[in-house]
């Protein structure tokens, strides 16, 4: 497992994973529900703490920003998908209640190069949340519970027992109590929330004939093939008071402080190679055979040291506690100046610093430039620092440290009038003790720090907007990243711009309103061919080919109150390709083709 290094949040309460460090799957939300996504590119840590490390992405949901909206949507497209939801909103006395819901469903299946059995990607999602206000009282609440098919295709196989159940179970729940008063001049913001999250994963490994072939060997019968099923549940307790004090002279200053404890509560894992090894080990080690058995002691070495049925040690809890303070400087009517602070202490990783600085100059009406500055942290996963050995899976390392990041960006944005905007981003960022995989076979952890990488890159984007008709977004981005591959057992560390990205990246939107009830959107994509490794040992086409991708969508407004939408995605059917699982697939594995989305949205 490896964290997605970025910070997700609903409606700005983030969505914690101590365990994993990965909240992907709360980025499928329908539109219908989001009023805006903010994303907040580069280190974030000074006011998010860990995991703001790349990036930091806010889902705000109608219900989150207040809007006072009820509407009905439902929707139908591609493999058999089928969603319906609402945003509903009252007022009881002083009360201002808000709700919303959804429910979707897949039967996906993609057909996999030289098989007759296709992926099992077939899901099942649905939310409901809930929000009430009260002067500057405020409750937010949402439960959200997802289940999927494994994704067998990115190892370029199937399901190797289809007739054997297998999915990744998803429930996360968050509650949130807020309070804001005024004293005097002093803001003063205090939060308390919870949160619980259940991962439970049924895998299927290997098939029944491959496994009952190597157990043969020690002679030992196995029938079961070679499947596993691990369960996790964490849930996490948060306070914090954030406090802004009254202007002194040109400064605005905001101090913050807070306490999580994370606790796991859940921890299963059956595999059913260790179960049959665990019952007949006496048998296996007396075995003549036993030193060809493939999965003998030298070869699975931290699972037979400790055979366990769970994933992490026993009491495995976290407790951080964090302050932070920010002060933005009006220096003069032209110029701002941002400094922040922060620093979190980690019952199990001590105190990790986050810094920031930015500097704006509105040299004039038309012209900003800003110099920017920052630094993030991600402590690692328990799962990183601390699972236990299991066959066919990554112990933790607990020698290994935070991970750090100092980024510096230098912007100009042009706008010389309301319909017309342009600006250039140049950013370097400089990484120190990156997590990332420990690929010697032998050895018991499978996560090391790496000491440095650097990435380097330029944005532009351009935005183009009249009153009625015409809307216009246009991006490119150029990213180039020094990445160190770890090496195998008897090979260096080989350094080399990072495999398997595309460096340039362009993306155009159009909108065109010939009426006031009619609109065609069209979006087109460039992904430049991905980089390839420098492995010695791949024998395989490790690139994925370039990719211009159209997406079409076109709205009809019947009234104020209802509208249809039909959108196609990938509307040339272009081959879309992404690379394989350690590259088991020549040109990457192909992915969706054209399919359609058609939605009908009711407001009253």
């Amino acid at each position: 497992y490896l964290s997605d290094k970025i910070k997700i949040l609903i409606d700005g309460v983030a969505i914690n994973n101590e365990v994993l460090g990965s909240s992907h799957f709360h980025m499928d939300f329908p539109m219908q529900l989001v009023e805006r996504i903010e994303v907040l590119r580069g280190p974030n840590s000074t006011l998010y703490g860990a995991g703001a490390f790349y990036g930091t992405v806010n889902i705000i949901t109608k219900l989150g920003s207040n809007k006072k909206e009820n509407q009905l949507f439902a929707g139908a497209g591609s493999y058999q998908y089928r969603t319906v939801g609402t945003n509903i909103n009252t007022a009881s006395g002083d009360w201002k209640l808000f709700a919303d819901g959804y429910y979707k469903q897949n039967n996906k299946s993609l057909p996999v190069k030289g098989k007759d059995q296709g992926t099992e990607e077939e899901m099942k999602d649905f939310s409901v949340g809930f929000k009430a206000i009260n002067g500057g009282f405020e409750l937010l609440t949402r439960l959200k519970q997802s289940t999927y098919g494994n994704f067998y295709s990115f190892e370029g196989e199937t399901n190797p027992i289809p007739e054997k159940e297998q999915g990744h179970y998803n429930s996360y729940f968050f509650s949130q109590l807020s309070y804001k008063t005024a004293l005097d001049d002093y803001k003063l913001e205090t939060k308390a929330s919870f949160s619980y999250r259940v991962s439970d994963i049924k895998a299927n490994v290997k098939s029944v004939l491959e496994e009952k072939n190597i157990f043969a060997l020690v002679g030992i019968p196995m029938n079961d093939g070679f499947f596993t099923h691990e369960k996790l549940g964490e849930e996490n307790f948060e306070a914090e008071a954030i406090l802004t004090l009254p202007r002194i002279k040109s400064n605005d200053i905001l101090i913050g402080a807070g306490v999580r404890q994370v606790n796991i509560i859940e921890d299963e894992y059956y595999s059913s190679i260790e179960n049959a090894i665990t019952a007949n080990r006496d048998a296996i080690l007396i075995h003549p055979n036993y030193n060809s058995f493939r999965f003998r002691e030298s070869k699975e070495s931290a699972f037979w040291a400790n055979p366990t049925t769970t994933l992490l040690p026993e009491n495995m809890d976290r407790t951080i506690g964090y302050g932070y303070i920010q002060d933005l400087i009006s220096v003069t009517d032209n110029v701002d100046l941002v400094l922040g602070v922060r620093a979190d202490d980690y019952s199990d990783y001590g105190v990790q610093l986050s810094k920031r600085a930015g500097l704006v100059y509105r040299a004039t009406d038309d012209m900003i430039f800003k110099l920017l500055y920052g630094s993030a942290f991600r402590a690692p996963t328990l799962i990183e620092a601390y699972q236990n050995g299991h066959i066919n899976s990554r112990a933790g390392d607990s020698t290994i440290v935070p991970e750090e990041t100092d980024t510096y960006e230098a912007v100009a944005i042009y706008m010389p009038n309301l319909n017309h905007k342009l600006s250039l981003n140049l950013f370097y960022s400089k990484l120190k003790n990156v997590i990332d995989l420990e690929e010697f076979p032998n050895t018991d952890p499978g996560y090391q720090n790496f000491k440095e990488r650097y990435s380097k890159g330029v944005e532009f984007e351009y935005f183009f907007k009249t009153a009625m008709e015409h809307n216009f977004y246009f991006n490119a981005t150029y990213l180039d990243t020094q990445y160190t591959i770890p090496p195998e057992e008897g090979e260096i560390p080989l350094n080399q711009s990072m495999p398997d990205i595309s460096k340039v990246m362009l993306k155009a939107m159009y909108v065109y309103r010939p009426t006031g009830a009619l609109s065609f959107g069209t979006t087109w994509r460039y992904f430049s061919e991905t980089t390839k490794t420098e492995l010695s040992w791949v024998s395989n086409d490790a690139t994925c080919d370039s990719a211009h991708i159209f997406d079409e969508t076109v709205t009809y407004r019947f009234s104020p109150s209802s509208e249809l939408r039909l959108s196609v995605k990938n509307l040339f059917n272009r081959e879309v390709t992404l690379p394989s699982y350690y590259y088991s697939t020549d040109g990457g594995i192909v992915r969706e083709g054209r399919n359609y989305f058609l939605s009908y949205i009711y407001n009253f």
